[in-house]
């Protein structure tokens, strides 16, 4: 059964039940959906212990004619969660902060390991497999997205046991990215 990672406070009587009922009804969901952005099989890897660094995978689509920028990420987990990509310089692979990742109307964005994805860090405690971890994406339209990414074990290259993260885009999942 997947844990809920928690950073703090508590949930109490009435509220307490609600939540773990909304936590049964969304434990199985792979998609989140708002002003056209949609957010599909977010996932991150487990981190060894004593680890202050961790990452976090998915798509991000958007509907046709609607075009959205991600311009920040956000997690109770770590002390700062950035925007992060790939690249080739001088035959050497660097990953470095972008600003923002635009998404193009009826595009999609995979962010996936060696691509575009997610970096958190200063952890507050290590992703232990099969926990949840709640992710909060911003964008410059949509506004706020909560997800809950599956914590999958330490070098999984996809969630659910998966080779790859699952999309439409090809490449390095970085089409469309600005901000550099």
């Amino acid at each position: 059964m997947k844990q809920r990672i928690t950073f703090g406070g508590r949930v109490r009587g009435g509220l307490a039940l609600g939540a773990a009922l909304l936590f049964a009804a969304s434990a199985g969901a792979h998609d989140y959906e708002a002003g056209g952005v949609s957010v599909a099989h977010p996932w991150a890897r487990a981190t060894p212990g004593g680890a202050t660094v961790g990452a976090a995978y998915m798509e991000i689509k958007t509907r046709d004619g609607i075009a959205d920028i991600l311009v920040s990420a956000a997690s109770p987990a770590a002390g700062r969660v950035e925007i992060h990509t790939h690249t080739l310089e001088d035959g050497v692979m660097k990953m470095r902060r972008i600003e923002k990742l635009a998404i193009g109307a009826g595009a999609s964005v995979v962010l996936r390991p060696s691509g575009d994805h997610i970096m958190l860090f200063d952890l507050k405690q290590p992703l232990k497999e099969n926990d949840l971890l709640p992710i909060t994406l911003v964008f410059e339209k949509a506004g706020e997205i909560k997800v809950e990414a599956t914590v999958e074990p330490v070098g999984a290259k996809g969630p659910h046991g998966m080779d790859h993260q699952p999309g439409h885009a090809v490449g390095g999942g970085s089409e469309g990215h600005d901000g550099h």
